[in-house]
């Protein structure tokens, strides 16, 4: 994909719009989104595909309770990667399917992962796994006060 779009394309209050509406109901047909907006079915199609193409939609996905396959613990790790360790501590994360989410961040911890196991014992095997290369910290969730969102546009 060419970066270089990611900036050349603005959003307009149309584009916010549908990008709104999908993600509050992403299995919307295109018909339901041109009647929500008041435009021609054509016509949001050839908006989503200049989005698509612009970068600003990447995918569409599908969101899963892992309650319900068993995995009731959920983990934010703080990940500190010894000296010269960061790039296997990043392949680690990849790798780890428990590793449901991983960011590179700044300040003291290299990474902050988070992960998904059934429970407390599990979460230790998947955080021993990266002590020999990096230090960790651990905090289990308990509830959670802001679900993924978009961000305002």
């Amino acid at each position: 994909m060419n970066r270089s779009r990611y900036v050349t394309r603005r959003l307009d209050t149309i584009d916010r719009e549908i990008i709104t509406a999908l993600t509050e109901d992403g299995r919307m047909t295109i018909r339901d989104l041109a009647d929500k907006i008041g435009m021609s079915s054509p016509s949001v199609t050839e908006r989503i595909h200049k989005l698509e193409d612009a970068g600003a939609i990447r995918g569409y996905t599908l969101l899963v309770d892992p309650k319900v396959f068993g995995l009731g613990i959920a983990a934010h790790v703080r990940i500190r990667a010894r000296p010269g360790e960061v790039k296997r501590v990043a392949q680690m994360l990849f790798d780890t399917p428990e590793v449901v989410e991983a960011d590179h961040v700044t300040g003291e911890d290299c990474f902050l992962a988070k992960v998904a196991v059934c429970d407390v014992q599990a979460l230790e095997e998947v955080v021993d796994r990266f002590l020999p290369f990096a230090s960790t910290d651990t905090a289990i969730v308990q509830s959670s006060t802001v679900v993924r969102r978009l961000p305002k546009l």
